[in-house]
């Protein structure tokens, strides 16, 4: 199907969304993959993460990119050539791509009960609503996970690095102790169809 979602943000960010819906043979029409691309599908056996990895493909032309416009650093954080910020995310049936003039990082995350019983391996008790949800536990989850990407630092703890903040507000924040300074990121949540998705910018 086309674009699901799109969402234009402050930074000149824009965060586009795709469920997919069509055959991995559809999801290749109109698109010229790399030899990288044709590679990194060689090494995928799910007809999931195929897909996944092909939709991110089409969002990426829906920005006005293509294929050759983007590659991976060694930590395996995604680039545009021309220097603008990207970030990729995929699950289940629905993937994400944001591209902004700041760092940042999005995430999208199929909400499941099973959250409840991770959460304490994610989340400082400091964090933790003794009635929390699906929802509300999986988007604390987002959060942090593009926070992670947005900074694309090894060593980041989500329960012991990365904080979550002022999560019944428009924009929750994530709080990222790296070394000796707190880096602050702003967050724009979204729900649909039992997912929740998170775009997070580092704050000025």
């Amino acid at each position: 199907m086309p674009i699901y979602k799109k969402h234009s943000v402050p930074n000149n960010t824009q965060l586009l969304v795709w469920h997919i819906t069509e055959s991995e043979a559809v999801l290749r029409e109109g698109i010229l993959l790399t030899e990288l691309c044709f590679n990194r599908l060689d090494m995928m056996k799910s007809p999931i993460h195929r897909c996944g990895f092909l939709s991110v493909r089409q969002l990426l032309a829906g920005v006005g990119y293509t294929p050759k416009d983007l590659f991976y650093d060694t930590f395996g954080k995604p680039h545009l050539k021309d220097g603008k910020f990207i970030s990729i995310s995929h699950s289940h049936t629905f993937a994400a791509i944001a591209v902004g003039d700041k760092p940042l990082g999005v995430d999208i995350e199929l909400e499941q009960p099973k959250v409840h019983r991770i959460a304490p391996r994610f989340l400082h008790a400091s964090e933790i609503t003794p009635t929390a949800s699906d929802r509300r536990l999986t988007t604390q989850w987002c959060i942090k996970e593009a926070a992670y990407k947005a900074l694309g630092k090894n060593g980041l703890s989500f329960l012991h690095h990365i904080r979550t903040e002022n999560m019944d507000e428009i924009h929750p924040k994530a709080l990222v102790q790296q070394q000796n300074r707190q880096i602050e990121l702003k967050n724009w949540v979204y729900h649909w169809e039992n997912f929740s998705c998170a775009l997070a910018i580092i704050s000025d």
